[in-house]
């Protein structure tokens, strides 16, 4: 039964596994932002740290798909793991010697964008695959749950962490949840993974998806406002504390918990939706998420006082949840049979559009500030996303059923997201 999956050893291992390892990688990414600006005082600089942490998701996000298909993936994700538990102690080596410099954290947050952009197509197809298809959408809201809690805690822990102890003890703190995540992985991996090696050239797999792409053009319009959400949504997370502490002029802490108002809203969002949530509303969300997370953004840039700033980012949190959580659900509901692992790894390269983003809205603020960058962003977003309703308006309709087929057209098409 799909409820006894939901919840069986290895779907929680990798729910558990994917909390610590997102609380680390939260920590990281305010960390680098908050040793970046003070060394650097650039918010261009700010924003391509990030850049370069999801740059690898462009690059290879689509051979990720691929890889996750022909590999065993637990022996991925270990690999992954541990790839960035051994990065993340040099860091701490390099930061307790007084020898970390601005170049390293932009290597470090390549190598790791390297290694999550095998991460996401693995972990969550696998955990897709755990819960079984009728509950694809309730395991997603479940991880997204106990990611947004990691969005909270970690930046919460990374601003106390380097205004009394520094960056190094941030450092140590994220090595110990990267390798708590590896000795997860080992005492937990089922002892009997069936695993079937893929022997079909990779271009040709890689031609076989995208053909599949076309044919099920219900997963274009989801793919294209996910391309809306990473160019002029998600950016704006990387002026958070950049706004912290030069617009608002607060603390280490306190940008701390600027960031983490973020993350406290998609914890509650999460948690409704974990509670809420049916799959044939998952469109709905979907949509409706991006435009709300880009006005919010669009408010948020004319805010000059704390209360204001962190209320609106827990409204921006909100409503991001309802969006990660139906984003990777809708792929896979809609992904064309046996396809879903290519379909990720597409996922994977549309979110790695997010460098464009970052090095957007990083030169903006060097322009003209980081509030005047924000807004430009949000508004573009808007626009955007009324481009793609325009250009696919049925995208945002009621998602059938795992059980029940897209209807057809009077001439007896398919309609969008059917197999032709």
């Amino acid at each position: 039964m799909p409820e006894r999956r939901l919840f069986g050893r290895p779907f929680v291992t990798l729910l558990a596994v994917g909390a610590l390892n997102s609380t680390g990688r939260w920590l990281d990414m305010l960390v680098i932002a908050i040793f970046v600006l003070d060394a650097s005082g650039s918010p261009f600089i700010v924003a391509s740290m990030l850049m370069l942490r999801l740059l690898p998701l462009s690059l290879f996000g689509l051979l990720g798909g691929v890889i996750a298909h022909r590999l065993e993936r637990w022996r991925l994700l270990l690999f992954n793991y541990t790839a960035i538990a051994a990065g993340t102690v040099v860091m701490y080596v390099l930061s307790a010697a007084d020898e970390l410099q601005v170049w390293h954290c932009g290597l470090f947050s390549f190598a790791t964008g390297l290694v999550w952009s095998l991460d996401f197509p693995v972990r969550r197809t696998l955990m897709g695959e755990l819960a079984g298809a009728a509950s694809i959408s309730r395991a997603m809201s479940l991880d997204i749950l106990a990611g947004s809690a990691t969005r909270m805690l970690g930046p919460l822990l990374g601003g106390y962490l380097y205004q009394e102890v520094g960056v190094q003890g941030a450092f140590l703190l994220s090595a110990v949840l990267y390798a708590a995540g590896v000795f997860m992985v080992l005492a937990n991996r089922p002892q009997q993974v069936r695993h079937q090696p893929v022997t079909e050239p990779v271009m040709e797999n890689l031609r076989a998806g995208w053909h599949a792409l076309r044919k099920h053009q219900v997963l274009l319009p989801i793919l294209a406002i996910t391309v809306v959400f990473n160019l002029w949504g998600f950016p704006f997370v990387s002026m958070v504390p950049v706004f912290g502490k030069e617009v608002l002029g607060l603390s280490d802490a306190l940008t701390g918990v600027l960031t983490s108002a973020e993350g406290a809203g998609a914890l509650l969002g999460a948690v409704a939706l974990s509670l809420l949530v049916r799959s044939e509303h998952s469109r709905y969300l979907y949509v409706c998420a991006v435009g709300c997370y880009c006005a919010m953004a669009l408010a948020f840039s004319f805010t000059s006082q704390f209360a204001l700033s962190a209320a609106l980012l827990l409204l921006v949190g909100l409503v991001s949840a309802a969006f990660g959580s139906m984003q990777s659900a809708l792929v896979l509901m809609n992904a064309p049979p046996g396809f879903d692992r290519q379909m990720m790894g597409v996922l994977s390269v549309c979110i790695g559009t997010a460098p464009l983003g970052f090095l957007h809205i990083g030169l903006l603020a060097d322009w003209l500030g980081a509030p005047l960058a924000c807004a430009i962003t949000a508004a573009e977003g808007l626009t955007a996303l009324f481009c793609v309703l325009w250009i696919w308006p049925g995208v945002f309709s009621r998602q059938p059923s795992v059980m029940e087929p897209e209807p057809r057209t009077a001439a007896g098409t398919a309609n969008p997201g059917e197999e032709n």
